[in-house]
Formats: C-alpha cells, sequence, structure tokens
C-alpha cells in the first residue's frame, strides 16, 4: 500500500491536492502499524530505547503461558483477551480505512485525471 502510495505521489506531480491526500492516508496507516508493531526497531539495544507494542506485548503473555507442564493463569487469559481487544480493534480502523478512505482517495486521483501508468 505504502508502495503504491509513493507511486502515486511521483505519477501526480505538482497535483498537491493528491499529494496531500496520499500522505494523509499513509499516516492514518502508520499510526495504527506504530500501535500494533515497534517500526523503530533496528538492532538488538533498540528495544530498550523503544516501547514495546502490542504484538511484543501478546508474544509475552504467549511465552509465560508456555512456560511449564499446567494451564494459562486466569491472569494470563485475562491479558492476552485484552490485548485481543486491542489489536482486534486497530485492525477494525484498518478496515474502516480499506472500506471508506481508500475509495475515496481512489475516486479522487480518477477526478484528478492521474496517470495509472506513466511510459516514457
Amino acid at each position: 500500500m505504502r508502495r503504491s502510495l509513493t507511486d502515486i505521489k511521483k505519477r501526480a506531480g505538482d497535483n498537491k491536492t493528491v499529494v496531500s491526500a496520499a500522505n494523509d492516508l499513509d499516516k492514518k496507516m502508520t499510526a495504527i502499524e506504530e500501535t500494533l508493531y515497534q517500526t523503530k526497531n533496528h538492532s538488538p539495544e533498540d528495544p530498550l530505547n523503544f516501547p514495546i507494542r502490542l504484538n511484543d506485548k501478546l508474544a509475552g503473555v504467549g511465552d509465560s503461558a508456555s512456560t511449564g507442564s499446567y494451564a494459562p493463569t486466569a491472569q494470563q487469559i485475562a491479558v492476552r483477551d485484552e490485548l485481543f481487544a486491542q489489536i482486534d480493534a486497530e485492525l477494525g480502523k484498518l478496515k474502516a480505512i480499506w472500506d471508506t478512505d481508500l475509495p475515496a482517495f481512489n475516486k479522487l486521483i480518477r477526478d484528478q485525471n492521474v496517470p495509472a501508468v506513466v511510459a516514457k
């Protein structure tokens, strides 16, 4: 999706309406991505500098629950369920973007006559 937006911005050239709309769409998706994943980690030390996100929290609960030969505790299950709810909420936001913002953006680029393919 991000690569498509970058390509469209290139084809749009100086059409500020399309470029601004593409940037807005990218910002909305980035906010969701950064809630789900820590995108700033690039080295083994980075988790010390940047907070963990929902995917890391869920992995931690899974690791904790799989330790030992007994069933997960009620607390582990409660945390898992809470994390599931938070992740589902973020995925719902992403689906809403794809269901409403993306079609609106596609209509905008059609209305602004942004070329679909540029031949040189």
